[in-house]
């Protein structure tokens, strides 16, 4: 087997059709949010970055800066390990309880990121309970997609913030085999809301379960958010 020309043909593929992954090198500007200096072999240019999660610019904050600082300086950088050894710092569990009381949960739970979240999420749920049916908008995030296909559980995809044909999908799985609905409360790539009060409605009669990507909330409460929170509702 020619290793390196195996590799060397797919690379190949990937750049024939343009899904060659090439990153943007990005120097951000703290206090000229959302500026940045793009850099790339031709040199160094100014950019605007409209495509972050930092949608408040809450990372430039002086008392986020400040509280950075002051755990440096308390207890140096980085965690030192996993969740599972010596990862889970005092503010870890703090923010975690934060959190909960946020979204009057029991508990939350931190992860590296919203992408690990879905996919970790759907993945484990589909497992936990056997014979469970998924039901899709199309156009959910990838890492959505990627947790549904690693559970490996049946699955339909409805159009997309069509709640009579995500109804009709329904219908068509008897009463008492275990749903989820998976869809964002704002679709991420294109800004389009979801129908809320019309997924709701349908699971309460299906007796699914819904989960959502949230990535605003109610703006007189939480503005816009820039981490992944997920909302299971029976």
């Amino acid at each position: 087997m020619d290793y390196e020309n195996r590799f060397r043909q797919h690379l190949e593929a990937l750049h024939q059709e343009g899904r060659y992954r090439v990153f943007a090198e990005l120097k951000r500007r703290c206090g000229a949010y959302p500026t940045a200096d793009h850099f790339t072999q031709a040199g160094t240019n100014d950019v605007t970055v409209w495509c972050s999660n930092d949608y408040l610019g809450m990372s430039q904050h002086p008392a986020v800066c400040a509280a950075m600082h002051e755990a440096i300086e308390e207890v140096g950088a980085g965690s030192g390990g996993t969740r599972n050894i010596s990862g889970t710092t005092h503010y870890h569990v703090e923010l975690e309880a934060e959190l909960a009381d946020l979204h009057g949960k029991e508990s939350a739970l931190l992860f590296t990121s919203a992408y690990i979240a879905n996919d970790a999420t759907l993945s484990t749920l589909v497992k936990l309970i056997p014979g469970t049916v998924i039901f899709s908008d199309e156009k959910n995030h990838a890492s959505m997609i990627e947790g549904i296909l690693r559970g490996g559980g049946a699955k339909h995809i409805f159009r997309h913030n069509d709640v009579e044909h995500l109804e009709e999908m329904l219908k068509q799985v008897p009463l008492a085999t275990p749903k989820i609905i998976v869809f964002e409360s704002v679709y991420s790539m294109d800004g389009d809301i979801a129908d809320l009060p019309g997924i709701v409605e349908r699971d309460t009669v299906a007796g699914a379960l819904t989960l959502s990507l949230i990535h605003i909330s109610e703006p007189t409460r939480l503005g816009m958010i820039s981490y992944a929170v997920f909302c299971l509702k029976k």
